[in-house]
């Protein structure tokens, strides 16, 4: 068995390309029917701390994983992320444990890509304009990632980035990226400002009460790519279309049955819905997480380690009590 930490996972993401991301991600959902996704389970505790348990099978590549992912808050002097994640990867046709890993790094990676792959499919054609809230390690990831993917397709465009401004990490966020040509980064004070005349709004606020701006922001042809599915919730009574990653993890959302138009991205990638059909079109794109993402990018990096197996004894042949 081998055990593939937080400080390995980290190390082999530098040896990929975000375009291996984009990749895998894409093929994931062009596949989505290829695997076994069980609903996520959670279990709840006091103050909003949680845990989330996400199995996910593929027989294909004889690998089943159940990923442990929760967010507690810290203790007094305590240091480590609030979000901390765990990994177990199994050969499917036998049930043994092949190796633990860390889940932390992929499930920010995996998120982050995720959301430059629906920015892609679905902004419209002639954007120029995005607007950026929250602006911690998954709209990093999602940035390096449409970039790329963009350049990859010797697109150079002008862009204006419009970043909401949050304990300077505008800042950081714009010197992260300074090397880039072509690229405008504008400092909001405000969501309105961050929102109005966007082609290309991302939130990755993990905590909203309300939502964020009036439906007049919201310009036509806008794309909203709400990572955390927060701060957006009027859009759905009067976007043309909604997509996601997966209906049925969106189904209790308050105005589901009032959206216009609800499709997966899956279906739009195989040619049995259509995606974004003019540049007028309001679209908004939840994706509330894939457990076969985890386990696809799980697979990459479990191939690529180059890490000692340790010895974790299992019963190989039949005992008694």
């Amino acid at each position: 068995m081998k055990i593939i930490d937080f400080e390995e996972i980290k190390k082999l993401a530098k040896k990929t390309q975000a375009t291996d991301w984009y990749n895998w991600v894409e093929e994931v959902l062009k596949n989505k029917d290829r695997f076994v996704m069980p609903p996520k389970m959670s279990i709840p505790q006091d103050s909003g701390n949680y845990y989330h348990i996400m199995p996910a099978m593929y027989e294909d590549e004889n690998i089943v994983t159940v990923k442990m992912i929760g967010r507690h808050f810290l203790k007094e002097n305590e240091k480590r992320p609030t979000m901390m994640a765990d990994m177990l990867l199994y050969e499917a046709d036998t049930g043994i444990l092949k190796a633990l890993m860390d889940a932390e790094y992929i499930t920010t990676l995996r998120t982050g890509v995720v959301a430059a792959h629906s920015a892609i499919k679905f902004v419209k054609k002639d954007f120029d304009t995005l607007g950026l809230i929250g602006l911690g390690n998954i709209m990093t990831v999602f940035f390096i990632t449409f970039i790329n993917k963009l350049r990859d397709g010797n697109d150079n465009r002008k862009l204006v980035v419009k970043l909401y401004k949050h304990h300077q990490q505008e800042i950081r966020f714009a010197e992260r990226f300074s090397n880039l040509e072509n690229i405008t980064f504008i400092y909001c004070d405000t969501y309105e400002e961050a929102i109005t005349n966007t082609d290309l709004v991302v939130s990755a606020v993990t905590k909203a009460d309300k939502n964020f701006v009036a439906d007049k922001c919201f310009k036509q042809g806008v794309t909203v790519i709400p990572i955390c599915t927060l701060g957006f919730q009027n859009c759905d009574l009067f976007f043309d279309k909604v997509f996601t990653d997966e209906i049925e993890q969106i189904r209790g959302f308050k105005y589901f049955n009032k959206f216009k138009s609800v499709a997966n991205v899956s279906d739009v990638l195989n040619l049995k819905k259509k995606g974004r059909e003019n540049n007028e079109e309001q679209i908004i794109v939840y994706n509330y997480g894939l457990g076969i993402h985890d386990l696809y990018f799980a697979k990459k990096f479990y191939e690529l380690a180059d890490v000692n197996d340790v010895n974790y004894s299992y019963p190989k042949s039949k005992y008694f009590i």
